[in-house]
């Protein structure tokens, strides 16, 4: 049975490919670029009024959800699906379930990323990120659950740049 190794955010992730003449099994590494826990977005008067935020308010940013699993012998045989769903603060969904067929091979970490091309700052506070295992259409593992806290900065408390 699958065991989680890491399940994370990050601004973007880069998988190495195999260069020609490279010994088996050398590509595929990860590089996780600028992990965050914690968003801060700005607000800026254009007008003295400011206008609310809608609840779901989505900034055009990429970022991702990295998880890699540990196999275990006979895992490359089943079907394995990783299942990520992302929750407001108001437990409210923030798009759809993700749901990816995990490439297993055997005696290698399977991993697992999810580009999401827009993030949510419609609500201040914890949004959770849950992901879990499913085989046969019945969650066998987890969930793993992570937050990332969204604070909005009014433009009293911003500083200006020096």
């Amino acid at each position: 049975m699958l065991k989680p190794y890491v399940c994370i955010a990050c601004e973007k992730v880069i998988i190495d490919q195999p260069i020609e003449g490279s010994p088996p099994g050398t590509s595929g590494t990860a590089s996780l670029i600028g992990l965050f826990s914690k968003i801060i977005a700005a607000t800026f008067p254009g007008t003295s009024e400011f206008p609310q935020i809608p609840p779901n308010a989505v900034v055009p940013k990429e970022w991702a959800i990295f998880s890699a699993w540990d196999i275990e012998p006979g895992d490359e045989k089943i079907k394995y699906i990783v299942c990520t769903q992302i929750l407001y603060p108001d437990n409210s969904p923030f798009g759809e379930i993700n749901r990816t067929v995990l490439k297993i091979e055997a005696n290698k970490r399977s991993q697992n990323v999810i580009r999401i091309p827009g993030f949510p700052i419609g609500q201040t506070g914890f949004y959770s990120v849950n992901t879990w295992i499913e085989e046969n259409e019945q969650k066998v593992f987890g969930p793993i659950e992570f937050k990332i806290e969204v604070e909005i900065m009014k433009p009293a408390q911003a500083q200006p740049l020096q």
